[in-house]
Order: structure tokens, then C-alpha cells, then sequence
């Protein structure tokens, strides 16, 4: 099962099931606006997180996808991306942190998410930090930074958990938004 729109959901493990493996990438962070002195700065990627989540056939598992942040006009700090994940009947979870939203000022990328695995095994990855603006009217907006893993069992969707990037110097340009996260449940 995956899951690439933001919102809550409910995955029922199928009859037998005790152990499912969850790939879950926090969202973006959005990038900071761009004004006629610089450049505005990228958000970081969501972090990453690939963990053996414990379940009972029939009892839900709660699955949540975040949002990206939300870039930013008018001399704005981008907004910080949302967690994804999934969390067991008993409080067990895998979860992607959202990335950081680029600095307007200073212009500093936003710092990469964080991955984990709560209470059970797997392994957890650091998103890449966004690349920092510039005080330059004529520069483009820094990248936002990339996600530290495609996918394991499948690649993620184009720009899931992806940081923005910040809005290009010499106006007041906007900062893209983050790419949401994305969640992958098997057994």
C-alpha cells in the first residue's frame, strides 16, 4: 500500500499479519521569498525513516502523509514540512520529520528532517539541508535540499519530501513549497 496524498488514513492488516515494513519521508520545508536585495533560502528535504512496525491482523494502523511546507512571500521565512508515518495499536511508529523552511534572513537553508523508528527496529536517515540564499538581486533562489533515499521497495514519487526552493532575488518573489511526504506499508 502507498500513500502519496497529505491527510490521515487507516491501513487494516490483512488476516496473519503481525509484522508490516513501513517507508514513511517527512515533507519538504518551503523556501524563503526573495527580495530586491537577495535571494531567498531553500527548505530542507523531510527526513527518512524504513522500520519493522509490530501489528495485530484486523486492529488499524493509523497512517498519516504530510503536507510540504508552504514558501513564503513578502521577506518570509519558508514554513517547516510535515511528519508522515504510521503508528501501531500500542504506540510503536515510523516516522519522516518534516524539513525546515529556508531563512529569509540571514539566508540560511532550512535544516534537513530527521527519520525514526519509535520503540521498534529500522534504520532512519537525515534529509538533505537546503542551500543558502544569496545577497544578490540578479541570483536565483538556493535549492531546496533532496530527500537521502529514493525507496526501497519503490522509488518515491518525483519531489516527495523534497525541500523548496527560495524565490529568486531583484523582487518580491515567492519561495516554492516543499513536496509532501510520502508512506509505503508491506508484508
Amino acid at each position: 500500500m502507498d500513500y502519496d496524498d497529505p491527510g490521515t488514513f487507516e491501513f487494516v492488516p490483512p488476516a496473519n499479519v503481525t509484522t508490516v515494513f513501513v517507508q514513511a519521508w517527512g515533507g519538504g520545508g518551503g523556501g524563503a521569498s526573495g527580495n530586491a536585495a537577495l535571494s531567498g533560502s531553500g527548505g530542507g528535504a523531510g527526513g527518512f525513516a524504513w522500520c519493522v512496525l509490530p501489528v495485530q491482523p484486523s486492529t488499524p494502523v493509523t497512517v498519516f502523509v504530510a503536507a510540504g511546507g508552504v514558501g513564503q512571500s513578502g521577506q518570509s521565512d519558508g514554513l517547516v514540512g510535515g511528519n508522515s508515518g504510521a503508528i501501531n495499536s500500542l504506540g510503536d511508529f515510523a516516522a519522516g520529520r518534516g524539513g525546515l523552511g529556508g531563512r529569509f534572513v540571514p539566508p540560511v537553508g532550512g535544516t534537513g528532517g530527521m527519520g525514526e523508528c519509535n520503540g521498534i527496529q529500522g534504520t532512519a536517515r537525515q534529509g538533505a539541508d537546503g542551500s543558502p540564499g544569496s545577497f544578490s538581486n540578479a541570483a536565483p533562489g538556493g535549492p531546496g535540499g533532496r530527500p537521502a533515499v529514493d525507496g526501497i521497495i519503490q522509488p518515491a514519487p518525483a519531489g516527495a519530501g523534497t525541500g523548496g526552493t527560495g524565490g529568486a532575488g531583484g523582487a518580491d518573489n515567492t519561495g516554492d513549497n516543499g513536496g509532501s511526504g510520502y508512506v509505503v506499508i508491506w508484508w
